[in-house]
């Protein structure tokens, strides 16, 4: 989507011709500098031949949070203007922090454009909307407040989380949680990932009448380790989806899976080449999958407890409804 010059003042001189797209990505780096890379607790491995993948990550959230976060340590700076309505940091944290969990896996630079985009639609459109004065529509108003009072149940809730998060809850979580016990168990795998079922089968059999499985990860794999035969290195369980951890880690080395496994980007399959136990995690490497414990189960608690006090009494059109 591109606007004309009337409608978007991007703060940039306009010799740099390489596109609206490009430009906010450069502008972002300069604005905020790069950001901070995910701590080893959010990766398979620190392992140099330890390389997460995309396609099979299971929890990108790691990634908008630290994206939404970093952003939001200096909120105000504007990145783009549209007509007189500014962009600034915190609305692009704000979009980020929205966005499901999935977009974690197109990585910083995609997550940051998209949010760019969602915010110029947003304001182009609410200059649209403005003009038919439909900012003045009761119907709209009351979403509005709505949409409002579930703000300040999130925020409420965030202010939960953050409470639950000290120095001393972090380490004595990692000393009943992780200390003294050993390390995840990992595998060595190959992926190859197709779209549909019935390619994925036919690949299957191809493997069993014994043709390489690094090469056709190569030729037909659309999964981005395709270029690599397929290697993901090293794995832990709780690096992958669910539903292709299980089928991965029920394999032994020289085992390729028997049947297509259904994720979230198409079917895999899947073939597991070596397997060994890493040593346990120290408390740096742990400190952000805790902390994110830590908020999980304070929001949780925090729930159950309001759920608890709370006194409710339907309206009679609830009643009527429930019956």
């Amino acid at each position: 989507m591109t606007f004309g010059r009337d409608v978007i003042d991007v703060a940039r001189p306009r010799k740099f011709n390489v596109g609206l797209r490009k430009q906010l990505f450069w502008m972002f780096l300069l604005l905020v500098g790069p950001l901070p890379t995910l701590h080893a607790a959010d990766a398979p491995s620190s392992n140099a031949e330890e390389k997460p993948k995309r396609s099979l990550l299971s929890d990108p959230t790691a990634l908008l949070i630290t994206m939404a976060s970093h952003l939001e340590k200096d909120p105000n700076p504007v990145v783009v203007t549209v007509e007189d309505l500014p962009i600034t940091q915190g609305e692009v944290a704000g979009v980020i922090r929205s966005l499901p969990p999935s977009f974690g896996n197109l990585g910083m630079g995609e997550v940051y454009r998209y949010a760019i985009d969602v915010l110029i639609r947003q304001k182009v459109m609410m200059l649209k909307a403005k003009k038919l004065a439909l900012d003045k529509d009761p119907v709209l108003i009351q979403k509005g407040k709505v949409a409002f009072e579930r703000i300040l149940a999130e925020a409420w809730l965030a202010r939960q989380a953050d409470s639950a998060v000290s120095e001393q809850a972090l380490r004595e979580a990692y000393t009943r949680e992780i200390a003294d016990r050993p390390g995840p168990d990992e595998v060595r795998a190959r992926v190859i990932l197709v779209p549909t079922e019935a390619e994925a089968r036919e690949l299957i059999a191809k493997v069993n009448e014994g043709v390489d499985f690094a090469d056709l990860a190569r030729i037909r794999s659309k999964d981005p380790t395709a270029s690599e035969g397929g290697d993901l290195g090293y794995i832990s369980l709780e690096a992958v989806a669910p539903e292709v951890g299980s089928a991965m880690f029920a394999l032994y080395p020289g085992q390729t899976t028997p049947f297509p496994v259904r994720g979230a980007a198409g079917y895999f399959i899947l073939r597991v080449e070596g397997r060994r136990q890493r040593p346990t995690p120290g408390f740096d490497e742990s400190r952000d999958k805790l902390e994110r414990e830590l908020r999980a189960s304070a929001v949780q608690r925090a729930i159950t407890s309001l759920l608890n006090e709370i006194k409710m009494v339907p309206g009679p059109k609830a009643e009527e409804m429930l019956k």
